[in-house]
């Protein structure tokens, strides 16, 4: 099971934005990965440690609910890591 996260700042690094999705999903994020950090279209992709996909919608709606410097976070899990599903 993938997660997609969108919406982050674009002040952020991308190492600031690992460490808060570690933080916030702890031993369910396998391998976090940053694209466009910095910019206005940046987003991640998180392998989720788990293949039940009512738990990765869960983990996503918890991190919708979540700000992340003020910005409010979008996610959504995903079988498929493809950023194309992503929703705006």
């Amino acid at each position: 099971m993938n997660l997609l996260v969108w919406n982050l700042p674009q002040r952020c690094a991308a190492r600031d934005v690992r460490r808060f999705l570690k933080e916030e999903l702890g031993g369910y994020a396998s391998d976090i990965e940053v694209h466009g950090a910095g910019t206005a279209d940046a987003y991640a992709t998180v392998k989720l440690a788990t293949d039940v996909p009512y738990i990765g919608e869960a983990i996503a709606q918890k991190l919708c609910h979540q700000r992340f410097h003020d910005e409010p976070l979008r996610a959504r899990a995903s079988a498929s890591a493809d950023a194309s599903t992503r929703l705006h």
